[in-house]
């Protein structure tokens, strides 16, 4: 089966290295990898997918509106049928340091989640509004999975 790639990334070296993993043999997937803000998204015209998968981009600090971002991705960039896989490590950014598990102040045997938690049920309450069916999955790495429910509640074809 054929299918294309195309990712959107800011940094200049991970771009070349999803250019040299992906975009090998001419048997392979038809790929484009841009070296873009994210932010721009709406202005790149890249039309639309089957399958729109962001990891670790959403709670990043350099992304000015996620929830605007997520929002138009689904809207301007998935099809009708299409699927949505999003990623979210449990880390968050502390000085501009990315602090993977970071505790709670109160609770310093624990992970303080809440700002994660809050983003996730976000786009878990957003995703179903728009008529899909969403699982939360992982401890480390959390994914939220959202498939398309056609009217009949089944998954759409």
């Amino acid at each position: 089966a054929s299918f294309e790639i195309v990712g959107v990334e800011h940094s200049v070296t991970a771009v070349e290295a999803a250019r040299r993993r992906w975009c090998g043999p001419p048997a392979g997937p038809r790929c484009e990898f841009l070296c873009e803000d994210i932010n721009d998204l709406g202005k790149l015209g890249l039309g639309r997918f089957d399958l729109l998968l962001s990891l670790a981009t959403l709670h990043s600090p350099s992304i000015g509106d996620p929830r605007g971002l997520l929002r138009m991705a689904v809207r301007e960039h998935l099809e009708p049928s299409g699927a949505v896989l999003l990623g979210y490590p449990n880390c968050r950014w502390v000085d501009g340091v990315l602090v993977y598990g970071a505790r709670a102040r109160h609770h310093p045997g624990e992970a303080e989640k809440s700002v994660l938690l809050k983003e996730i049920d976000y786009c878990k309450r957003y995703l179903q509004r728009h008529r899909f069916r969403v699982t939360v999955t992982g401890k480390y790495n959390f994914l939220v999975a959202a498939t398309r429910i056609d009217r009949k509640g089944s998954n759409a074809v």
